[in-house]
């Protein structure tokens, strides 16, 4: 097994296609009421691997990161990379949170709210996925950027 280090590149695939994945699939459960709780269910399983998969991700982009600084324009793109993953993760927390809260108020309350809240309330959801999705493909420009434009691989030599 590769060190550490070396399993951020291999690792990143996972919770791009997760996360990207899952607000679609939440969509599409939305669109076919028959199958809505089973597509919403393996919606939710989608966004909660990928946002453990995002967060292995962080860890081994951090233990990459310290054998890539070299040069001012790579510490630039490293930290802007960073910063993009961490939102990333932070709307993705959010998105996964409130669906949680949704589906814990329901069954607390023994009820579901109205379908024009309940409308209203998904479709911010699937805005706000939206901008998480975005922050990914941003995320991962980023990261393509520092591989193929500044040369550098996560685990090499200083």
């Amino acid at each position: 097994m590769p060190p550490f280090n070396h399993l951020h590149p291999a690792i990143v695939h996972f919770p791009i296609a997760l996360l990207a994945t899952a607000p679609l699939l939440f969509l599409l459960g939305a669109l076919w009421p028959a199958q809505r709780r089973g597509i919403h269910t393996a919606a939710l399983l989608l966004l909660l691997l990928g946002l453990l998969g995002g967060l292995l991700a962080l860890a081994t982009g951090d233990a990459a990161e310290n054998l890539a600084h070299r040069t001012p324009e790579l510490r630039v793109a490293l930290n802007a990379h960073e910063l993009s993953a961490q939102w990333t993760m932070a709307i993705f927390g959010l998105l996964t949170a409130a669906w949680l809260v949704y589906l814990g108020a329901s069954r607390f309350l023994h009820r579901e709210p109205s379908p024009r809240l309940a409308r209203s309330l998904f479709i911010l959801w699937l805005l706000v996925s939206g901008l998480g999705v975005a922050a990914l493909l941003r995320t991962g420009h980023l990261g393509g950027h520092m591989v193929h434009d500044l040369h550098t691989h996560g685990g090499e030599a200083p």
